[in-house]
């Protein structure tokens, strides 16, 4: 097994082979009665189980400890910290990437693109199935790292959300979470360097009462990573364990793998009862047509009914698809109006920064400003629309299936990383440009015309053109135009600003609504395809019904007891397989 295929080298769990062989043995079945279609989704639902590793991401504000902790989990010093990286004062900065960090037979390094780096090590947690990703610190919830955290945030399982013991959380953490949390409900706060402040459990409380107020129900653990480097060089197993990273690996352990395990179980169960389902409806007719046949007509019309349900379901005209596209519309409108409102926000509190002071000062941090508000605009409209989309993807299931219980498929994620790249940044000012020998020049002019104006009046007095009557008046002058022509700027420059902010934002609603419908539409054609081939699926099934039906009804009376012990035998079989995959939770629950 070589380190490049991580999901083959992991070591697969009991439970992942008992579910991997109950799936193979429904395929088998399924294969035998020739339906092709159930085969295959049994093929992807043992592709997921298979690799089914817990990707934990790793991040956090800068400078807080977030590759520390991560080497700390592997005892290895694999992600480059603040402390280790040498200084460079000379070349471009080097890109940093995600380190991603799995299971491996071996100790390898390998770099990508982008800065992206895979380490594979032979450590018994990442052995179990996890796989931790760590990404550098973001220093804001706007800026475009953060970006790229979120657009990764639907591809993964947990966060680990990395502060240290020097301050409480802030504002622009707290919002951090709430947006990873919407993402990324298997989440969990982590405070690192609690070995050089004392009053880290002040610290820790004061965290709790914002994750409180801000209806965030996440825990926290405490760690130290230098504390468990120096336990792990000294071999001091109390230092190790007052470090809290132990703690933290049977958190991971016992909270995230076990309901990464789960749910991978309830998966496995809900495929074999909708696919024993599908197999058992032929089955079961057959039966019934074979130990009745008086009963044939009532059973064919029964199927015939159902045959007409699943036919009405595939058309154009279904309820589901009403709702669908209407759904659709409505999540549309909403997400363009919520995009629009959160801009139109950002639009006032520019123009009031605007009209405080001159734009010209803090042109540059005030654009940065200005990016960064739309960023986060931008991010929250997305995730607000991947939770309507999760939500529309219910309703739709709702009025397919008068149970509920249809599978939904896996929806577009709210990446905005490549779309925040495209919107630019606000304009510079042009009459910013305006410097102070341009305006001393302007001012020169009025007091030139006041010397000229004044000195020609009091000539007629007998005086020279320059006098102390001119010279004072051209003074005046000089000083009312710089001060007219200060005042002229300023308006100006904010005129340009007003003007430069609005511009941006026509291009953000320009740029993003564009993206944002495609998205939608992906939805819609993601949400069609995935209830059009569940709906293949039982009109399919209710095809073979009524043929196994129509045959039992013809097959001879010498042959009809060994048919019927026959399918007698392949429904139990297939009951036996439910009950096994009712065990599998059983299993879970008892672990």
């Amino acid at each position: 097994m070589t380190a490049s295929t991580p999901a083959s080298a992991r070591k697969l769990s009991p439970s992942t082979d008992s579910m991997t062989a109950l799936l193979d043995e429904l395929r088998s079945v399924t294969d035998a009665v020739g339906r092709t279609d159930l085969s295959n989704r049994l093929v992807s639902a043992r592709q997921r189980v298979s690799d089914a590793r817990l990707r934990i991401v790793v991040t956090g504000q800068s400078k807080k400890g977030i590759s520390s902790l991560v080497n700390a989990l592997v005892a290895a010093d694999v992600c480059s910290t603040n402390a280790a990286a040498p200084e460079r004062t000379r070349g471009p900065r080097p890109v940093a990437g995600p380190v991603i960090v799995e299971y491996g037979e071996s100790k390898s390094k390998k770099v990508g693109e982008a800065g992206r780096t895979e380490v594979t090590l032979p450590v018994d947690l990442l052995a179990e199935g996890v796989v931790l990703i760590d990404m550098p610190g973001v220093t804001g919830a706007g800026s475009r790292r953060a970006t790229e955290i979120l657009s990764m945030l639907p591809t993964v399982d947990a966060v680990l959300f990395v502060s240290d013991a020097s301050q409480e959380y802030t504002a622009p953490e707290i919002r951090f979470l709430q947006q990873i949390h919407q993402l990324c409900p298997m989440v969990a706060g982590v405070i690192n360097k609690i070995d050089s402040y004392v009053r880290w459990a002040d610290i820790q409380k004061a965290n709790r009462k914002h994750l409180t107020d801000a209806d965030l129900d996440l825990p926290i653990l405490p760690v130290s990573s230098a504390m468990h480097k120096t336990a792990h060089r000294l071999g001091d197993q109390m230092l190790e364990v007052e470090s809290g990273i132990p703690q933290l690996e049977a958190f991971i352990r016992n909270h995230l793998v076990a309901r990464a395990d789960a749910l991978a179980r309830e998966s496995v169960v809900n495929d074999v009862r909708v696919v024993s389902d599908h197999v058992a409806l032929a089955l079961n007719s057959e039966l019934t047509a074979l130990q009745d046949p008086s009963r044939s007509a009532e059973l064919l019309d029964r199927i015939r009914t159902a045959r007409d349900t699943a036919e009405a379901l595939r058309k154009r005209t279904a309820n589901w698809q009403y709702v669908l596209g209407d759904g659709i519309t409505e999540l549309t409108v909403s997400v363009e109006h919520d995009l629009r409102h959160r801009l139109r926000a950002i639009v006032r509190e520019a123009e009031e920064e605007i009209m405080k002071s001159d734009p010209a000062r803090q042109w540059e941090a005030f654009g940065e400003r200005i990016n960064g508000r739309v960023s986060a605009a931008v991010e929250d409209n997305f995730i607000l629309a991947h939770q309507l989309s999760i939500d529309l993807a219910g309703k739709v299931a709702d009025r397919f299936s008068e149970d509920g219980k249809v599978q939904l498929p896996a929806l577009p994620g709210a990446d905005t990383d490549a779309l925040l790249g495209q919107l630019g940044s606000v304009e510079a000012l042009e009459s910013g440009k305006a410097g102070v020998v341009q305006r001393a020049i302007t001012s020169l002019r009025g007091s030139y015309g006041g010397v000229l104006m004044v000195g020609l009046a009091t000539s007629l007095l007998g005086l020279a053109l320059v006098n102390p009557w001119s010279i004072g008046a051209g003074l005046l002058l000089g000083a009312n135009t710089f001060r007219e022509d200060h005042k002229a700027l300023k308006a100006r420059r904010r005129s340009e600003a007003r003007l430069a902010v609005a511009r941006l934002m026509d291009e953000v609603v320009f740029q993003v609504s564009k993206e944002s419908k495609q998205r939608l539409r992906d939805v819609q054609r993601t949400l069609r395809d995935h209830f059009t081939t569940v709906a293949d699926e039982m009109l399919r099934s209710a095809n073979d019904s009524l043929q196994a039906a129509q045959e039992a009804g013809n097959t001879h009376e010498s042959e009809r007891a060994a048919r019927i012990a026959q399918v007698q035998g392949n429904l139990g079989h297939l009951r036996q397989l439910r009950v096994q995959a009712a065990g599998l939770v059983q299993a879970g629950e008892a672990q």
